[in-house]
């Protein structure tokens, strides 16, 4: 969030914006005279009209890590006109999440998630309202359950398949590893949803232009708008974030209107275990009885690829990264997997249960590189409490799970990837240890965690079951850039490329 590079376009703003701000002040103070003080949590002296803006860098999460280190695990920040609360602990975390879950569950909704309405229609930016129940029942009860999953399983077999022999045709070649998850991913969803591959291995360009476009729109998404922060601004769009939002947004969306398109006009599946999630979408009613659009439908399905193939990507490549950075930890996974599945055949998903290295391995990368290091903007619903301090109405909410992840007093050797500190512990990923919190907890948790677990498990484990690899170049692997950068999600700066070297028996990759 690199403010002062913008510093010329909030100043011709300023101008406009002191004007306001004076009237404003003026009738908030009058209004301030009128009801006690509320005591807001701690946080740095905000400047007059931009508040605390300038000391917030580029990347947020790490901003407001070192803020919390003076100002504690709970504070405020007045950003433009935004009162904004952070939480950097697991205690603040537990607060936000759990105990206060029915008053700050609600969303505030950024300028650029409000294109084409999207917002208006998304499980993620909206309300608790009752069309979001419907999407989260649906999620729980008919997506994301145990036995839709289950059901499914030799669908993920196959992708994973094809991305194995697809990474063995080009065995020797420098490879991109998050585009390679991605595609894997992006497929699996796919067929999850439409019953068809959306990009054949062979067509990598396109994908790659598809992918530009998710990475594009969560990049875009995330940087700091002016009018989320000055609400005078809307109707200008200074940045001009609406117009390249509404721009990607059509790109992805006609996508998939082509495929609800199509199957609107050659009909739903009458049997029920061969119905994908279209089937099950369109035949789905709200809780007044009524089918959801099909807008809305186009918005949910942008919300389960976003989740289920960028986020999962951006996972298994961090994972990757910190894999070949680490050649010992890299040594211990391929032991644990010659010893529990040998080498004469794949790893399968019914082996993960009995590989606690990788699940260590796989916790370590949630710690270090969680893909929302904020979470989703949370809204005070009501006026609450935390820890005596007050949280007005309307306030905008965080939980920094990235700094949670690097507290000293949490873990010991907070910056070191060692995985080995989850092999004796307890703390999953589910959202009931707010120490490790990638999905987030409450009502809010990710409902697409349980197929999460398993793609990157399985996709961690084949490609270090079945290949050995290599930086290009002769590079030093624990000189890799591991920077990060920061938009809706967490991405790799420089993507993770690798020299792939078959390491089982040929007919393994048939």
């Amino acid at each position: 969030m690199d403010f002062s590079s913008s510093l010329s376009t909030l100043i011709i703003y300023s101008v406009v914006a002191t004007a306001i701000t004076l009237v404003y002040m003026m009738l908030l103070l009058t209004k301030l005279r009128s009801k006690p003080t509320v005591r807001l949590p701690p946080g740095p002296r905000p400047w007059p009209v931009i508040g605390n803006i300038f000391q917030v860098g580029k990347n947020v999460n790490e901003s407001f890590f070192e803020l919390a280190k003076i100002h504690g695990p709970i504070m405020t920040l007045h950003l433009g006109w935004c009162t904004t609360v952070v939480a950097s602990s697991p205690a603040m975390a537990r607060e936000v999440l759990k105990t206060q879950d029915p008053s700050l569950s609600a969303r505030t909704m950024i300028e650029a998630a409000k294109c084409l309405e999207y917002g208006e229609n998304s499980m993620v930016w909206r309300d608790c309202v009752p069309r979001w129940r419907t999407l989260r029942r649906i999620c729980t009860t008919q997506l994301f359950t145990v036995k839709r999953l289950e059901a499914l399983h030799q669908l993920r077999r196959e992708q994973v398949r094809s991305m194995m022999r697809a990474i063995y045709k080009s065995t020797s070649v420098p490879l991109d590893i998050g585009h390679t998850a991605f595609l894997t991913s992006f497929n699996l969803v796919g067929n999850m949803i439409f019953s068809k591959d959306l990009f054949d291995w062979d067509e990598s360009e396109k994908s790659k232009e598809f992918k530009e476009a998710l990475n594009e729109m969560l990049y875009v998404g995330g940087k700091p708008n002016w009018a989320d922060f000055f609400p005078f601004l809307k109707p200008f769009d200074p940045q001009g974030i609406r117009k390249e939002m509404t721009r990607i947004f059509r790109i992805i969306f006609q996508v998939f209107d082509q495929y609800i398109d199509e199957r609107l006009q050659s009909g739903t599946r009458s049997e029920e275990q061969d119905k994908d999630f279209l089937d099950i979408l369109l035949e789905s009613k709200t809780e007044s009885r009524e089918k959801l659009t099909k807008f809305e439908i186009t918005c949910f399905f942008y919300d389960l690829f976003t989740a289920g193939s960028e986020a999962t990507s951006n996972t298994i490549e961090w994972a990757m990264s910190e894999i070949i950075r680490n050649p010992m930890v890299m040594e211990k996974v391929k032991d644990e997997l010659d010893k529990v599945v040998g080498k004469e055949r794949r790893v399968q998903e019914s082996d993960i249960d009995n590989l606690p290295y990788l699940h260590a391995v796989v916790k370590e990368t949630f710690r270090l590189h969680p893909v929302a290091p904020l979470l989703i903007h949370h809204r005070a619903l009501n006026s609450c409490d935390i820890e005596g301090y007050a949280i007005p109405k309307d306030t905008q909410v965080f939980v920094n799970v990235w700094a949670i992840g690097r507290d000293p007093n949490v873990w010991q050797e907070p910056e070191r990837f060692f995985p080995e500190r989850f092999m004796d512990s307890d703390v999953e990923y589910k959202g009931q240890n707010f120490e490790l919190l990638p999905f987030g907890s409450g009502r809010r948790l990710c409902p697409g965690l349980p197929l999460a677990h398993k793609i990157v498990h399985v996709v961690v484990a084949i490609l270090l079951q079945c290949f050995d690899w290599q930086l290009p170049n002769g590079q030093n692997p624990e000189k890799l850039d591991m920077t990060g950068k920061i938009g809706i999600t967490l991405q790799k700066v420089e993507h993770l490329v690798a020299i792939p070297t078959p390491r089982l028996a040929h007919h393994i990759y048939n």
